[in-house]
């Protein structure tokens, strides 16, 4: 099963010259922990609600600072035709929660996180459960 299959297509983005407070009001409004900060169409960096605590908050820093001081540069990403088995790889080898999914000019496709993943194989291991009771 490639990549593209499992992804979260609707990724909430921002740009590297915005500021963390509007980073963090958007990751309220959106109800998610991270943004994918965006060059034109490709992949920047990416900023999380603990980047906002720890480089931001924990720093003393002011909410106006632009989100290319505190995010994290040069992403973890994955391609969309990359297989299952090369995504578990790249979040053991690269310590992540979050990868980015690119396709294969580089350009921003999805975003796919750990607990996709869990959630995926248990609805997986539930099958494998029941066709063994079955």
């Amino acid at each position: 099963m490639p990549v593209k299959d499992l992804i979260q297509r609707k990724v909430v983005t921002i740009e590297p010259e915005d500021t963390v407070m509007l980073a963090a009001q958007r990751m309220r409004d959106k109800m998610v922990g991270s943004l994918v900060v965006l060059d034109g169409d490709k992949p920047a960096g990416i900023i999380t609600d603990r980047d906002i605590a720890i480089r931001v908050v924990g720093a003393g820093k002011d909410p106006t600072t632009q989100v290319r001081e505190v995010m994290t540069k040069d992403p973890i990403t994955i391609r969309d035709d990359a297989s299952f088995f090369d995504l578990t790889k790249a979040f053991r080898d690269a310590a992540v929660r979050r990868l980015i999914v690119v396709d294969k000019e580089g350009k921003l496709v999805g975003l796919i996180s750990i607990d996709d993943v869990l959630e995926l194989l248990t609805t997986e291991f539930a099958n494998l459960i029941t066709a063994i009771r079955g």
